[in-house]
């Protein structure tokens, strides 16, 4: 089920597949698929350094009923911050300079799924 939250639909994650190394691919609701790879995302500090290991990289799974995908210390990942903010291999972003931030990306990515459900 979808819900809207203002004008962003709130969306759910499908499907999650290891592609190699810290590449993962993630398929949504609305029939999007994306993949990430974690190298260029995260600095594997913190709660995110088990990360660093590619087996238990692999390990990451869907919960919350698909609204966010992680792994069993904690660290997870919103399905909207994927879906709509987050930089991917195919480079969404790729119109725009390597520094905008995610406030910049967040009312892009509002104006786009605002033009798409118009």
């Amino acid at each position: 089920m979808n819900l809207f939250f203002g004008t962003m639909k709130l969306i759910t994650i499908t499907k999650i597949r290891h592609i190699n190394d810290f590449i993962l691919e993630l398929t949504f609701d609305d029939g999007c698929t994306k993949q990430f790879d974690f190298k260029q995302l995260i600095d594997f500090k913190g709660i995110s350094e088990p990360l660093k290991n590619v087996e238990y990289f692999k390990t990451a799974k869907i919960f919350n009923d698909g609204r966010a995908f992680g792994w069993d210390n904690n660290y997870d990942c919103c399905a909207d911050w994927a879906r709509y903010f987050a930089k991917d291999l195919n480079d969404e972003w790729k119109d725009f300079d390597e520094n905008v931030d995610l406030k910049q990306r967040m009312k892009i990515a509002k104006q786009k799924f605002e033009l798409e459900t118009a």
